[in-house]
């Protein structure tokens, strides 16, 4: 006899009690007949879909689902030996609950995408997640249920974390657009980068870490970030906001990030806008922390980090940056200031050959 897979097979060596047995074959029972007035209304459906409550439809597929599912670890006899002594652990009602299971898999996305459509995205995350989770599980495959082609379930994925993001549910968000993009799923299919939704989804929870002073926490989350996309520059420019607001981390530890970053995304405006006014901010640290100094003494660690902010905040301009006017502004002033004055050709010099 060909062996049946469950869900949870360790659950088997679980030992049946008659209250057990009593909650398996109730809950089998309740299971099965809502997949059968699912079915009803699946067939209605395809006649005359106005005649069938659609919402009513997805209640009962979800509850055979989870009544099923509920089942399972459950339906456990124990066969005893003359003696009294074990001699198996039989299943009662897997047998039957398994193939309704893994037939019924894939109506669950159409359920995810009418709850998507209708904006309910805590429902359609579920179903999309519960989706995810049987579909390659050792059930489905070992009952050859017909596997989707990677973009497809990179997809689904990608549609879960959609629904995660629009409830805030950041981390959910952040792993499920990454395991979208491990099933090569890069979201130009509905003109977005699934990078950038991932990146949003960790730099909005990061900013709440960042607001609770939990440091430790967001450098944990970014080397595993950085570790998994070492080439995406949006991670190495959040280190460097995190250096930022980090007390006990240094302004040219920021900075490093966000030239990091630049250098991974020579374009990237937030990146060259920071690393600028980083090293902006480290030149009127100095002067503020040295208010006697002279123009003479300030101008040799004041200049260097004024040119090198300038070209940083002149290049975040260019590619669309906006707040950099007042910096570079600024900046140029200072070094009016600073620098020496070119002085005025001696009148009894000799004039330059051309």
């Amino acid at each position: 006899m060909k062996k049946t897979i469950m869900l949870l097979a360790s659950a088997l060596m679980l030992a049946g009690s008659a209250s057990a047995q009593n909650t398996a074959e109730s809950l089998f029972k309740s299971g099965k007949a809502a997949f059968e007035a699912y079915d009803k209304d699946l067939g209605t459906m395809q006649l005359s879909p106005d005649k069938v409550d659609k919402d009513q439809m997805a209640a009962n597929l979800l509850k055979g689902f989870a009544d099923f599912q509920e089942a399972l670890p459950l339906d456990s006899v124990k066969k005893l030996n003359k003696d009294g002594s074990l001699k198996k652990i039989e299943t009662k009602y897997s047998k039957k609950i398994v193939p309704i299971l893994c037939a019924h898999i894939g109506d669950l996305l159409t359920v995810g995408d009418n709850y998507y459509q209708a904006q309910k995205n805590a429902e359609a995350s579920a179903v999309y997640g519960k989706y995810c989770q049987l579909i390659k599980s050792p059930m489905a495959i070992e009952n050859k249920v017909v596997q989707p082609a990677d973009t497809i379930m990179g997809q689904i994925y990608f549609m879960k974390g959609l629904c995660d993001y629009n409830m805030n549910s950041d981390m959910d968000a952040f792993a499920a657009f990454g395991e979208a993009m491990k099933y090569g799923f890069t979201g130009k299919l509905f003109g977005v980068n699934t990078g950038d939704y991932k990146a949003a989804s960790l730099a909005r929870y990061l900013q709440t870490i960042l607001d609770k002073k939990e440091y430790a926490k967001a450098y944990t989350l970014l080397e595993g970030a950085i570790a998994a996309e070492p080439a995406n520059a949006t991670y190495q420019c959040m280190l460097g906001d995190v250096y930022t607001n980090d007390t006990t981390k240094t302004a040219d530890e920021a900075v490093a990030a966000y030239k990091k970053a630049i250098e991974l995304n020579p374009k990237y405006p937030d990146a060259l806008y920071r690393a600028g006014h980083g090293l902006w901010k480290k030149a009127q640290d100095y002067l503020q922390s040295h208010p006697d100094a002279t123009n003479e003494q300030a101008a040799p660690v004041v200049i260097p980090l004024y040119e090198e902010a300038l070209g940083y905040l002149e290049r975040a301009k260019e590619n669309g940056q906006t707040g950099t006017e007042a910096f570079i502004d600024n900046i140029k002033y200072g070094l009016n200031i600073l620098k020496p004055k070119a002085q005025p050709a001696d009148a009894t010099a000799p004039a330059q050959q051309k």
